[in-house]
């Protein structure tokens, strides 16, 4: 059951709904059907053992993570 993102050619709405199998999406501002389904762009899965974010900073008064040297970590 994907979540799709929409425009209402009628009213101008966009808006993003959950949509089941045989199911026809409404615009939940003006209840019509003529509805264009817009582009979504989805997360590709991340394999196992990769990482995709950047290492951590550490703090340089503490070794915690905020990165500025005068952090609340060290209190």
């Amino acid at each position: 059951m994907p979540i799709f993102a929409y425009h209402c050619r009628s009213c101008g709405e966009q808006f993003q709904t959950l949509v089941m199998s045989g199911e026809t999406p409404v615009c939940k501002s003006c209840e019509s059907v003529d509805l264009e389904q817009q582009l979504s762009l989805i997360a590709s899965p991340n394999r196992g053992g990769e990482v995709d974010a950047a290492p951590m900073k550490t703090c340089a008064m503490d070794g915690g993570p905020c990165g500025g040297g005068a952090c609340g970590m060290a209190a």
